[in-house]
């Protein structure tokens, strides 16, 4: 015989199944890059993802109505990256042993895999001058960019997925204007490369 206490639990997590897959799939892509971001490798951003998405799902319920969905699935991502490489870093490293000879590796694939989302954002950029100012950022500088101006992120969903508070996302935008200004001069590109705090 059924339990139907057993049958409600199957409904809510039916539901909550439903929910979690309507808004969160949506975001998938935006994961993927952020994960690239982290891990410069295809196949270590897809396990990245996949175990993002793992503990975002397990504490979905736990969500209040009033969340911003993207920066908490892009803080989640952060933590799990973070818990992920202190223990990469406490393991020894693992090394192949084989009969792979360099011939057999696309060296333009293996650089392409192991740029960065910055920097395959960077390279598909238009403006040759943009490219070679937006590279010259110092790397917080040119996170903080790429999540406001390329992921479209408010200072405020930047702040939770970096794990830092507003002021200094807004502070980083700033800093990141002034020295693209001053790397390009009077640009017309440069307003839409690097857009006020929102």
């Amino acid at each position: 015989m059924l339990d139907p206490t057993d049958a409600a639990g199957e409904s809510a997590r039916d539901g909550h199944l439903d929910r979690f897959e309507r808004d969160v799939m949506p975001l998938i892509k935006d994961l993927h890059r952020s994960a690239y971001a982290y891990t410069r490798n295809a196949a270590d951003a897809e396990d990245l993802v996949q175990e993002t998405l793992l503990r975002a799902f397990r504490a979905f319920d736990k969500l209040s109505g009033d969340y911003r969905l993207k920066a908490w699935l892009l803080s989640i991502m952060r933590n799990t990256w973070i818990s992920r490489y202190r223990a990469t870093m406490r393991r020894p490293p693992e090394t192949l042993i084989g009969d792979l000879n360099d011939g057999h590796i696309n060296r333009r694939t293996v650089s392409r895999e192991t740029s960065s989302a910055e920097q395959l954002v960077l390279q598909d950029m238009p403006d040759p001058q943009l490219v070679a100012a937006l590279a010259t950022l110092p790397e917080p500088l040119r996170l903080t960019v790429y999540y406001v101006a390329v992921q479209g992120l408010s200072c405020h969903e930047a702040a939770t997925a970096m794990g830092i508070p507003k002021g200094t996302v807004m502070s980083r935008m700033y800093r990141s204007r002034l020295h693209l200004r001053r790397s390009l001069g009077a640009h017309p590109g440069l307003s839409a490369a690097a857009p006020g705090p929102h």
